[in-house]
């Protein structure tokens, strides 16, 4: 019998990896996630399990990766995207994650309220569900009013918007890749206030869109670090609530919402409207998803 070459079919073991990932993110870690429950997915037997995880075995029919994606709820498209080594299993994953909470609902809210109830003080205002909508639209309208005054400094007017041009507008931020790092991207700040310094480095000199939303992030919290947002009026928001800003701040940066009108006008709508979309501004169609969604609530 003809030997078969280990790893021969490098992005279906790449997808096999991701599959098990995504299912102990699923059980959040109270169940052992063993490589049958992965084969299971597609009914293999240990052999079949054995042959994917190796890379020995191609997993590409369409048929195949809609039950995985059935399994999973993830996008198709992503699962099309591993096995054809478009993402890596570092991208792959983090989009599977998705990109955080875009608006102050849902399990974000109810985790306020029973922080509101153990330590009232912390918050002041009426009610607690009026005060914390109030004090967060406030707050989003500041986060968004600020990514627009940086694309107008810039005087961006065609997509995509490049990273290293966003941040030559601000002082002290810097993006670098570093291909000797081991992780995918650091983070670093130096020094505080007025003085402090960011320095955000990719393992890759190919800013991938989930990179990209990450440097977005990252560009926030400097910002919010020397002074730049009204750090007063976030002096009292909890954690939870500064990531959910970030989140906004970085989508809205790199989909403004003038450019995001003018690019809907254009589309083809026999066609994908969220892919052609994530194409147009350079991010991810997850992140698409989250953006639009936010930018038809508030309408900015």
């Amino acid at each position: 019998m003809k030997k078969v070459e280990a790893n021969r079919y490098p992005h279906s073991a790449t997808l096999f990896k991701f599959c098990k990932e995504a299912l102990e993110i699923r059980y959040d870690g109270n169940v052992k996630v063993i490589d049958q429950d992965v084969g299971a997915i597609l009914g293999y037997d240990p052999a079949d399990c054995s042959h994917w995880k190796k890379g020995k075995k191609n997993i590409r029919s369409l048929t195949t990766l809609r039950s995985i994606a059935e399994h999973l709820n993830v996008d198709e498209g992503l699962l099309i995207d591993i096995t054809s080594g478009k993402v890596t299993l570092d991208e792959a994953v983090f989009e599977f994650k998705g990109y955080g909470e875009f608006t102050l609902s849902g399990k974000p809210l109810e985790a306020l309220k029973k922080e509101y109830f153990k330590n009232p003080q912390r918050w002041q205002g009426g009610n607690q569900i009026p005060a914390f909508e109030v004090h967060f639209h406030k707050q989003r309208k500041q986060v968004v009013q600020l990514a627009n005054e940086l694309i107008e400094q810039g005087g961006f007017t065609e997509t995509p918007l490049y990273i290293p041009e966003i941040y030559r507008l601000v002082p002290n931020v810097t993006v670098a890749h570093n291909p000797e790092q081991v992780d995918v991207f650091t983070v670093r700040h130096d020094d505080e206030g007025a003085e402090l310094k960011t320095v955000v480095n990719f393992q890759s000199g190919e800013a991938r869109p989930y990179l990209r939303f990450i440097a977005g992030k990252a560009l926030f919290k400097h910002l919010l670090g020397t002074g730049r947002i009204n750090s007063e009026a976030l002096n009292e928001t909890p954690a939870e609530i500064v990531d959910i800003l970030a989140n906004v701040f970085a989508g809205a940066l790199l989909i403004p919402s003038e450019l995001l009108r003018e690019e809907v006008q254009k589309l083809d709508m026999s066609f994908d409207m969220i892919r052609q979309l994530s194409e147009i501004f350079w991010v991810s169609r997850s992140l698409m998803n989250q953006r639009l969604r936010d930018f038809l609530e508030h309408g900015d």
